[in-house]
């Protein structure tokens, strides 16, 4: 059982980089490590990590590459998505680098502030997000700033002595009865 597990974990991580890579090829999507930066305005903060914006007339769903915070249902979720929502009001101007699409059809990218903060790196050091390096959370980039967030206790960090915070890939495959056990015991 643990042996299809695995199986199918591997497979649910290689293939959407496969299929990024095929579509890339053939030109329907921009190819990874693209680095053309454009300007786009917020239509919508959908939560912490996703986002609604508007770039040549064409509105796109942009899916951070640098950082995975916690779903809007899940605790500090929805403290992330408002931190987020402080930073990113509809028709604010950022500057958006694309890096492909996903299995879902979203834009994978990173994202700028006009005053060039980068949105990643100021959700993980906030302590809304993990550090996020394609399968590999706590690293990647913005290691040290997971580091000094845990250190300082913000954001989903405040009681991860009692409560550790579950990493939403994780989060997605608890029982309703396993997430009611990550839910109580720290307060905003």
């Amino acid at each position: 059982m643990h042996y299809v597990r695995a199986v199918n974990a591997l497979i649910f991580r290689i293939a959407p980089l496969l299929l990024t890579g095929l579509l890339a090829l053939a030109g329907c999507v921009p190819a990874l490590g693209q680095t053309t930066p454009e300007t786009a305005r917020v239509a919508r903060v959908i939560d912490a990590d996703t986002y609604e914006v508007i770039s040549d007339a064409r509105r796109l769903r942009v899916r951070l590459t640098g950082a995975d915070a916690p779903e809007v249902g899940q605790p500090f979720g929805a403290q992330a998505t408002d931190s987020v929502r402080a930073l990113l009001p509809v028709g604010q101007r950022v500057t958006l680098v694309r890096a492909g699409t996903d299995l879902f059809g979203r834009t994978l990218g990173r994202v700028w502030l006009l005053d060039g903060r980068r949105l990643d790196s100021m959700l993980v050091g906030r302590g809304w997000a993990w550090s996020y390096a394609g399968t590999a959370y706590g690293a990647g980039p913005w290691q040290a700033q997971q580091v000094a967030a845990l250190g300082a206790r913000r954001g989903l960090w405040r009681c991860a002595d009692r409560w550790p915070p579950v990493p939403p890939h994780v989060w997605r495959t608890l029982s309703a009865r396993n997430r009611l056990r990550y839910r109580g015991g720290c307060a905003w």
